[in-house]
């Protein structure tokens, strides 16, 4: 039995004559006849009743075909979800990012993405950079966005973002009039930090060593975001990232500084597990979305322009 022999028998019936299914199928009368002669055979079953030049369903016949009916419509499901799969309609992404990106941008930009694709699932995870390479090698998820550099020949890396940190100031300080500013104007602040076992926190405090500048360290804490907050509230000032600069940009003033440390997140997948179609078109929306935050906060920060994501 096969999927022509099906076909022959199901056109058959839906027509009423071999010269009718023939030219449904766009196949000779013989070969109609043929091929529902090979389907009896295989399945041992009388599917027609020959009498006067016609052909009568069986009432074995009648059952197969409630079957084969069955069947067409799976294939035609399948031709339809693979249709909906080409035309990036519905799929499912699993995603894990880092918490700078993680807490505010992405739930943002996977909002909106899920707005125009209302039939594609989302998976989340926040994660620390070294995990989330774990994860991307394990296959776990589809893709990660993960602090650089790292050193590893099995992912495959796209430089997502490549920016300096901002400097961040309550709207009220003293420096939030200045365009720019430099490391030396941190020196004898109050400056919020963050958590010692955060990676972040030594390229910080070596870049500030460097130039001999000496902060006052009054508080800590594990997110960018946080940092934000505290320097909102007037507790001091601080470094973060765009995307988190992007989520309090009214509560505070975000001016570069230079030098700078670099902020730099790569998108990452396995070498081994290409990236499905909806997760291509999700990675094109997110980059967008990447070049317009980036841009608000340059114009926020007094110098507009393009950013230097790729």
């Amino acid at each position: 039995m096969n999927i022509r022999q099906l076909e022959a028998f199901r056109a058959t019936v839906l027509v009423g004559t071999v010269n009718g299914a023939a030219s449904l199928l766009g196949v000779s009368q013989p070969s109609i006849s043929r091929l529902i002669s090979q389907l009896e055979k295989s399945l041992t079953v009388v599917l027609f009743d020959r009498a006067n030049g016609r052909l009568v369903l069986t009432p074995e016949g009648r059952m197969i075909y409630e079957q084969v009916e069955h069947t067409f419509s799976a294939v035609d499901k399948i031709r339809e979800f693979a249709s909906d799969i080409q035309n990036t309609r519905i799929g499912n992404l699993s995603i894990a990012c880092m918490p700078a990106l993680g807490l505010g941008f992405l739930p943002s930009v996977i909002h909106d993405f899920c707005a125009e694709h209302p039939n594609v699932s989302i998976s989340l995870d926040i994660q620390v950079s070294p995990k989330i390479e774990d994860w991307i090698v394990a296959q776990h998820i589809d893709f990660g966005l993960a602090q650089l550099p790292f050193n590893r020949d099995d992912i495959v890396v796209d430089d997502f973002c490549n920016i300096p940190y901002y400097a961040v100031l309550p709207r009220d300080h003293p420096l939030a009039g200045r365009a720019a500013l430099h490391p030396k104007d941190f020196d004898g602040l109050p400056f919020i930090s963050l958590t010692r076992s955060n990676s972040v926190r030594h390229l910080v405090d070596q870049f500030f060593s460097t130039h001999e500048v000496n902060r006052v360290m009054r508080l800590e804490t594990s997110y960018l975001s946080a940092v934000c907050k505290l320097v909102q509230a007037g507790l001091g000032v601080g470094l973060a990232d765009p995307f988190s600069v992007q989520d309090h940009i009214d509560g505070v003033v975000a001016r570069l500084m230079s030098p700078s440390v670099d902020f730099r997140v790569g998108l990452m997948y396995a070498s081994h597990r290409p990236l499905s179609k909806v997760g291509r078109a999700f990675i094109t929306f997110l980059k967008q979305r990447r070049d317009e935050l980036m841009n608000n906060v340059l114009v926020a920060a007094g110098r507009g322009g393009k950013s230097r994501g790729k």
